[in-house]
C-alpha cells in the first residue's frame, strides 16, 4: 500500500507540474541514488574572530551554522541623518478582499507549514470563508502599523547544497526558512502593490530587471551586448565589470531598506511595514532531528519572504545609480550587476571604469564578492 500510494503521489505530482516545479523535477530525477535518511551533517570548521574552530555537537554546529546565515548587522553611520525625503509618489492602496481570496488560492496545497501548523490545503479550500476575517487583520496591520509577534517566528531548515566537493564548511549548507502561510499573504499583496506603484510612477531605474515584471536574465544579457557591439560599430573600446554581491539578502542591512524606500519615494504606510517587519525577528535552525534554542536576527531579509525581490530592487538601486554620463552604464539582475564603459581607447576605458569602481566600493551596504 506505501508503494502504490507514493508511485500515485508522483504520478499526480508530474502531471500537475508548473514551473519552478520542473526544475525540482530535474533535480530529483538527475541526481544519483541515495539513501537521504543517513545524510548527517559532519563535524563543520567556522571561524571566530581570527581563531578557527571545529564544531562537532548539534548545538556548536547550530552556532556556526546561525553565524553564516545570519551575519550581525555593521556598524554603519545612520543614512537618514541629515538626508531630505521628497513627498511620497501616491497614497497607498487599500487591501481588497479579491487580492486575499487569489493570493490564498495560489497557494501550494502541500508545502511545509509555519510554526502554526496551518496547512495551505486549508486555506486554498476554505478561502471564501476565512476572506472577510483576513481582510479585516491585514488591513489593520497596514493603517495602524501593527503585526502579529508570532508571524515574525519561523523555523530554518539547513539543506546541503548538491554537488560541493566537501561538506565540512559552513558554505555547503543553505538555509531554507518556513514561514507562517497567513504572513505570507499579507507580504505577498504588499509586494505586489510595491511592484505596481514603482511600474506606474517609473520609481526604479529601467536598468534593474530583477523583480520587474516581464523581464529576465535574458533581457539584461540582450542590452549589454547591444551597447558592447554599438560601441564597436562606433569604432570605441568597451569595458565590462561583472559583479556579484556577497551574502545578498541576510547582509541587507534595514535602515539602509528604508532610508532607500523613502528616498525613491515609497508611500509610508508600506515604509513602516518593512521596517517593523524586519526587526524583532526570530527563527530556529532545525537539522538532523536537532533544534537550536531562538536566534535573534537584527539583520537581513528572510529567504522566503515574498517581499524579497521587490525589496532588494531599492535596496540596489544606488548601484545603478552610479554612472552619470552615456558612455558609462550599470544594469542589475538582482544581485548580478555589471557596469559599462565605453571610451576611444583602452587607456581611456580603464581610467572610466576606475572612476565607476570608486564610487561604487564608498556603497557602505553593498560589499563584493567577487569580480
Amino acid at each position: 500500500m506505501l508503494k502504490s500510494t507514493k508511485e500515485q503521489h508522483w504520478q499526480s505530482y508530474l502531471e500537475r507540474a508548473e514551473d519552478p516545479d520542473i526544475w525540482t523535477m530535474h533535480y530529483l530525477t538527475s541526481a544519483l541514488a541515495s539513501n537521504g535518511g543517513k545524510a548527517r551533517i559532519p563535524a563543520l570548521k567556522y571561524s571566530k574572530g581570527e581563531e578557527d574552530r571545529m564544531a562537532t555537537t548539534n548545538s556548536e554546529k547550530g552556532t556556526g551554522l546561525a553565524k553564516g546565515f545570519f551575519p550581525h548587522k555593521p556598524h554603519l553611520q545612520d543614512p537618514s541623518e541629515g538626508a531630505i525625503y521628497l513627498e511620497a509618489c501616491c497614497k497607498a492602496d487599500v487591501v481588497m478582499e479579491e487580492q486575499i481570496c487569489r493570493q490564498l488560492k495560489k497557494l501550494k496545497p502541500y508545502k511545509a507549514p509555519g510554526l502554526d501548523g496551518i496547512l495551505n490545503v486549508v486555506l486554498t479550500k476554505y478561502a471564501n470563508m476565512l476572506v472577510k476575517r483576513l481582510h479585516q487583520i491585514y488591513e489593520a496591520m497596514l493603517k495602524k502599523g501593527l503585526q502579529y509577534k508570532p508571524w515574525k517566528s519561523f523555523n530554518t531548515i539547513v539543506l546541503y547544497k548538491p554537488g560541493k566537493p566537501r561538506y565540512d564548511v559552513l558554505k555547503a549548507y543553505h538555509p531554507i526558512t518556513l514561514l507562517n502561510t497567513m504572513w505570507k499573504v499579507i507580504t505577498a499583496i504588499v509586494a505586489d502593490q510595491i511592484t505596481f506603484l514603482s511600474e506606474n510612477h517609473q520609481l526604479l531605474l529601467k536598468h534593474h530587471f530583477g523583480g520587474h515584471p516581464g523581464c529576465t536574465t535574458t533581457d539584461a544579457m540582450h542590452l549589454l551586448t547591444l551597447r558592447i557591439k554599438a560601441a564597436w560599430h562606433s569604432g570605441k573600446v568597451a569595458a565590462v565589470l561583472f559583479l556579484d554581491i556577497k551574502g545578498t539578502f541576510p547582509n541587507t542591512v534595514p535602515e539602509r531598506l528604508v532610508h532607500n524606500l523613502r528616498k525613491w519615494r515609497l508611500p509610508t504606510k508600506y515604509i513602516n511595514f518593512v521596517n517593523n517587519m524586519l526587526h524583532d525577528r526570530v527563527t530556529t535552525l532545525k537539522f538532523d532531528g536537532f533544534a537550536s534554542d531562538a536566534i535573534q536576527i537584527d539583520n537581513g531579509i528572510s529567504q522566503g519572504d515574498l517581499l524579497l525581490m521587490v525589496l532588494y530592487e531599492f535596496y540596489n538601486a544606488d548601484l545603478l545609480d552610479i554612472p552619470n554620463s552615456r558612455d558609462k552604464d550599470a544594469m542589475a539582475f538582482v544581485d548580478d550587476s555589471f557596469m559599462l564603459a565605453v571610451a576611444d581607447s583602452f587607456e581611456e576605458a580603464s581610467v572610466a571604469m576606475t572612476q565607476l569602481t570608486t564610487h561604487w566600493l564608498t556603497k557602505p551596504q553593498l560589499v563584493p564578492e567577487m569580480v
